[in-house]
């Protein structure tokens, strides 16, 4: 598991195991994102497992599936509204942490200026400068 922070609300990864929820837990994060599709890769975790330990340790754990690369207009503002409604600071994988980072990126279009987005994502290893358009015009 890699961990990247976005922000101080906003940490990304790729795919989480049942070890890493322990972790996870004693660094302090509230909320548990998923944005892969459950058996989008064979061996991946399925979410109900990662949901019920999560419970267990008292993380609340949000199930958002979004197909790579397909990202719409109606994922950005699920994300946004479930990122606006979740206890931070929040936790969220996919099978890279791009999605995720991408998510975060679109759902804040408007609310932050465009270059700190790219420039927090890029400092966290995501470089996603190819959606700079899509970024400029969520404004």
């Amino acid at each position: 598991m890699k961990f990247a922070k976005i922000n101080t609300e906003l940490t990304v990864s790729d795919q989480i195991t049942i070890e890493d929820l322990k972790e996870i837990q004693a660094q302090g994060y509230k909320t548990i994102f998923c944005n892969r599709p459950d058996q989008e890769s064979e061996g991946q975790l399925a979410f109900s497992v990662i949901e019920k330990e999560a419970q267990n340790l008292g993380i609340k754990a949000i199930h958002q599936p979004v197909i790579g690369g397909q990202i719409s207009d109606d994922d950005i503002a699920q994300f946004g509204s479930y990122f606006e409604g979740a206890q931070k600071p929040i936790f969220a994988y996919c099978r890279t942490g791009t999605r995720c980072s991408m998510l975060w990126a679109l759902s804040h279009a408007k609310t932050l200026p465009i270059d700190e987005i790219l420039s927090n994502a890029y400092i966290a290893g995501y470089d996603l400068s190819q959606i700079k358009d899509r970024l400029n015009s969520l404004k």
